[in-house]
């Protein structure tokens, strides 16, 4: 496990830095995505998850294929390349805010199989990415300009 400004990275994941999602390779070619601790600290507390599609289904690349909405702004989780979306994660109509909690873990979005390998960033290319983008400064709620730390909040009030 890596840290960049208190943010956990997994050595095991793929990232993709611009858009704060996790990948995790898994058995059978399937892939299993997430938001990362980065994107969920960004987000503040996830208050509503829905799925706009459901397995099996064949998805082209682009297509929406979750709507996560937290206390800050509400995202469209697209579909990263064409394949086929072979689970969901029904814990999230319940507990959305799962994704606050354990993004790594019992946080995750969906699963995919991919048609084609995915560039996203790994080990000490992902680290790097993300240690730069998090070198800035940034604008919070209240206005501030200020350093960026990710906080992983374990007692969300549901």
């Amino acid at each position: 496990m890596t840290f960049v400004r208190n943010c956990e990275l997994p050595d095991d994941l793929a990232y993709d830095v611009e858009h704060d999602q996790w990948a995790r390779d898994l058995p059978g070619g399937d892939v299993e995505f997430g938001i990362t601790d980065v994107g969920q600290t960004l987000a503040g507390k996830f208050r509503f998850a829905s799925f706009l599609r459901h397995p099996p289904s064949r998805v082209p690349q682009g297509k929406g294929l979750a709507l996560l909405e937290s206390a800050k702004w509400i995202t469209p989780f697209r579909a990263v390349a064409s394949g086929e979306l072979v689970a969901i994660n029904t814990s999230l109509l319940e507990r959305p805010s799962l994704i606050n909690v354990d993004p790594y873990g019992g946080g995750w979005v969906l699963r995919f199989r991919p048609d084609e390998h995915l560039p996203w960033l790994r080990g000490e290319q992902a680290q790097a990415a993300y240690a730069a983008r998090l070198s800035g400064r940034f604008w919070s709620i209240a206005g501030v300009n200020e350093d960026f730390w990710c906080v992983r909040c374990s007692d969300w009030a549901e």
